[in-house]
């Protein structure tokens, strides 16, 4: 019997940017207009998480964060960061590249059309690009940040540092070919093991939402990013290359915030998760996703979005804090 591939998945935003960085790269930006009147005045920018694309946080019609979030009178701008898909190279990248010119250029394309600033919303590696960002630069125009699953420290999951080991050769390559090996995992339908239990959890998700996901969201991730994040895991730390201390440097940070976590996140566990908020200085609102807190189920990572019932009880929370952190508009 012949392999039946998944459906392509479709980026569908009303406007296309390719937009280039100051070091010579180049970020892909999607525009989403509200559907119908616009009811807030700052647009939402969406970070994708890493290993994945710009389909992580706008999947389809029913898994989008970004179409729901125009559905509720939001502009959203989905980012693809170099590297990755409609982007630039990722050559020589690194995370404090990304978090430096990356975020820095789409933060300057969005508020060039007007907007007085932004609201963020990270999934796991982009919602830690926020942290990084505004701990260097605390004047950038973020003025609220909600994440899901977006840890602070990889010392709350242990099995991470075992992985690492056993992948070590594989991080000295200028790109780790997670596309590459997305394609073999596709008949399978499930994330490879050992690292799959780290990425979602299958049981709350729908087979044909894990094989797209695999087929059409996976991407490779640049050497030097990888690296960094193994450096960390190793570690315990959450730093640049240069030294600068990312956890110290979110002191800085005052922007309100909405962590979400999955209970059963094995790879940025509640503790991972929360921890976030004892480093800010502004509000923080912590929710942990799992049936002891009112949720359906007990998520995990990547179904913090692509979950079953995801988008009826997880990304309603998102949004309503969106609102209430947002200016309305002039009615």
């Amino acid at each position: 019997m012949p392999l039946r591939l998944p459906a392509a998945l479709r980026f569908l935003p009303d406007e296309l940017y390719r937009v280039p960085t100051d070091d010579g790269s180049a970020i892909a930006l999607g525009r989403y207009r509200p559907r119908g009147a616009r009811r807030y005045v700052e647009p939402v920018v969406l970070g994708h998480s890493l290993g994945t694309n710009r389909f992580n946080l706008d999947f389809d019609e029913t898994y989008s964060v970004a179409r729901a979030l125009a559905r509720r009178g939001f502009e959203a701008w989905v980012l693809e960061l170099r590297g990755h898909g409609l982007a630039g190279s990722g050559k020589g990248s690194t995370f404090d590249v990304e978090a430096t010119h990356d975020v820095t250029a789409a933060l300057r394309a969005v508020s060039s059309t007007g907007a007085p600033g932004v609201l963020w919303v990270g999934h796991s590696r982009g919602g830690m690009l926020a942290y990084a960002h505004l701990a260097r630069s605390p004047s950038a125009p973020i003025r609220a940040i909600a994440n899901l699953g977006a840890p602070v420290t990889f010392e709350a999951s242990p099995g991470l540092k075992r992985f690492i080991a056993a992948v070590g050769p594989a991080l000295q390559l200028d790109v780790l070919p997670l596309w590459l090996a997305s394609k073999v995992a596709v008949p399978l339908g499930l994330p490879p093991n050992p690292i799959g239990k780290y990425l979602v959890r299958a049981e709350n998700m729908a087979p044909h939402v894990i094989r797209q996901a695999i087929a059409h969201a996976a991407a490779d991730v640049p050497g030097g990013v990888a690296r960094q994040f193994a450096r960390w895991i190793r570690t315990g730390a959450f730093d640049g290359e240069d030294g600068f201390d990312y956890r110290k440097g979110m002191k800085a940070i005052r922007a309100p915030m909405l962590l979400l976590a999955g209970v059963k996140d094995f790879l940025a566990p509640p503790p991972a998760v929360q921890a976030a908020a004892a480093l800010v200085s502004g509000p923080v609102e912590a929710v942990t996703v799992g049936k002891a807190t009112g949720f359906s189920e007990d998520y995990g990572h990547g179904d913090l979005v692509l979950g079953r019932r995801a988008p009826q009880e997880v990304l309603p929370r998102l949004a309503d804090f969106l609102t209430r952190v947002a200016t309305p508009t002039a009615a």
